[in-house]
């Protein structure tokens, strides 16, 4: 069985996208082609891409991790931050870090064991309008341990097992760690991607994996807060199942017309989602008789929200 065929057949269950939801595919390579480069995003992020489009458009990293506070409590933001400035990115990751490094360890799963996932995405609607479709809710499930993507062939995609076991053992000095990230998820195919781009890519990848170690990932919100161009929005913003988060993204500098924003959980610290929002207005075009597509500062192209994620014994199964 080639490479490629193991990739359609890993993730087979996932939702199969319509036009509208691909747009985040096609804005993100219009924001490339808007910078000169041809920044590739990590290969990790085809999941949600239906099979036969993987090699053409990028969908939705999902972001979850599996921490609660020792005593079943969650972590707490300042008073007010949903009226009031957060702070800087340096603070408010160090602040997450801090939070997510008290929690009790999990428990590692066993070789046969699944992952289920459960996510709310909503995406612009319309061709070319850009009203909002209504949330979707899917659910979905990943083998724990799949020897097919634990052999190094399959590029950067990497099973949940083995991104497990590489958070378990990540450097404390945050330099290191960003190395040993842009190792674990190469940029490849000889792209001219910025190093904080490269950064911010891997270690939203990471941030994926499900369950997470907590020392894990409390090394990735300080490695986060040293990567150059690092922002958080200056006020909670709402992901797709309504709750109140944190928005981190790196500068993607003038030339950018969108950007993906981390979504962090306010109150427990875990990253939760991911969105693509425009940045600056402009009109995608696109060749033959397709109109082009008209976008404006604000919109959001695609988000994505985990609300449920457990570890089950078998595919199907349910918390």
């Amino acid at each position: 069985m080639d490479e490629m065929t193991q990739v359609r057949d890993f993730r087979a269950d996932a939702p199969t996208p319509d036009r509208a939801r691909l747009a985040q595919g096609r804005a993100r390579l219009t924001e490339a082609a808007a910078g000169g480069g041809r920044a590739r995003r990590l290969r990790a992020d085809w999941r949600l891409a239906a099979a036969g489009a993987v090699a053409a458009v990028t969908a939705a990293a999902l972001l979850v991790v599996g921490v609660v506070g020792g005593d079943g409590s969650p972590g707490t933001v300042r008073p007010g931050a949903s009226q009031t400035a957060l702070g800087s990115a340096g603070e408010v990751l160090e602040r997450a870090a801090d939070t997510v490094e008290g929690y009790d360890p999990v428990p590692v799963p066993g070789a046969g064991q699944w992952i289920y996932e459960k996510t709310v995405q909503q995406s612009s609607g319309g061709w070319p309008g850009g009203s909002q479709e209504p949330p979707q809710t899917d659910e979905g499930w990943t083998r724990y341990a799949d020897p097919r993507f634990e052999n190094w062939r399959e590029g950067d995609d990497h099973s949940p097992r083995e991104r497990f076991r590489f958070l378990q053992q990540l450097p404390d000095e945050p330099g290191a760690l960003l190395k040993k990230a842009r190792e674990f998820y190469p940029s490849g195919d000889g792209s001219k991607e910025p190093v904080a781009q490269h950064d911010f890519r891997a270690l939203s990848v990471l941030l994926d994996t499900y369950p997470m170690p907590p020392e894990g990932l409390a090394k990735l919100y300080r490695a986060l807060a040293t990567v150059p161009g690092v922002k958080v929005r200056d006020r909670l913003v709402e992901d797709a199942s309504g709750r109140r988060v944190i928005a981190v993204y790196v500068d993607g500098g003038a030339k950018a017309t969108s950007r993906t924003e981390l979504l962090i959980d306010a109150r427990t610290y875990e990253p939760v989602g991911q969105r693509w929002i425009v940045v600056r207005d402009h009109e995608e075009k696109f060749p033959e008789d397709t109109p082009p597509r008209p976008w404006k500062a604000g919109e959001i192209v695609h988000q994505s929200a985990r609300v449920e994620a457990a570890v089950v014994d078998a595919k199907g199964d349910r918390p």
